[in-house]
């Protein structure tokens, strides 16, 4: 993955295009499986190629909450109540974002379309999970914020920028 996604003075919807081109060419050379451009970004994105339809589908991925100790396990959670129900701990699901597109410009057009106005909320880059798993049910505790939210990147410039739409994960923690 290169820094030129992260270049101000290429338009947005260059620099956008620019990441699907590069990711297509990855999944077309590995088709039926989902291809990442980096390890920073499975959890937000991946495209795969379905070899019998020679069409492209992109996946983004949507924080939900998790409902069984093996989800939070796979999360790689470390600290599970003992003989409890696991409460208010979030999950990442990767969901297709788009219908199957013949090359990279329908698919960012159909990505475009479908994150446009949606709520999401950056993830960091540590190895440290998001919420720790307690009894806490309170509106306040983040993982009811990010509840159904797009998981983002800041590594990419692929999600609709506007303040409003956007939740600081680590911002909460602080304050």
């Amino acid at each position: 993955m290169y820094p030129v996604y992260e270049e101000k003075r290429i338009p947005l919807q260059v620099r956008r295009l620019m990441a699907f081109d590069e990711i297509c060419q990855l999944a077309k050379s590995k088709p039926d499986e989902i291809v990442h451009l980096s390890p920073y970004t499975q959890l937000a994105f991946g495209v795969m190629y379905l070899r019998d339809f020679k069409r492209f589908v992109a996946f983004g991925g949507v924080f939900e909450y998790a409902h069984t100790r093996e989800e939070v396990i796979e999360q790689r959670i470390n600290v599970i109540p003992s003989d409890e129900l696991v409460m208010c701990a979030l999950t990442v699901n990767l969901k297709p974002f788009t219908k199957p597109a013949r090359n990279a410009f329908q698919l960012l057009w159909q990505w475009n379309s479908y994150v446009k106005n949606r709520m999401h909320a950056y993830i960091d880059y540590r190895e440290e999970h998001f919420f720790k798993i307690n009894d806490e049910i309170d509106w306040e505790y983040p993982a009811h914020k990010f509840h159904e939210r797009l998981v983002a990147t800041a590594r990419l410039p692929l999600w609709d920028d506007k303040d409003e739409l956007i939740a600081d994960v680590y911002r909460d923690k602080k304050e």
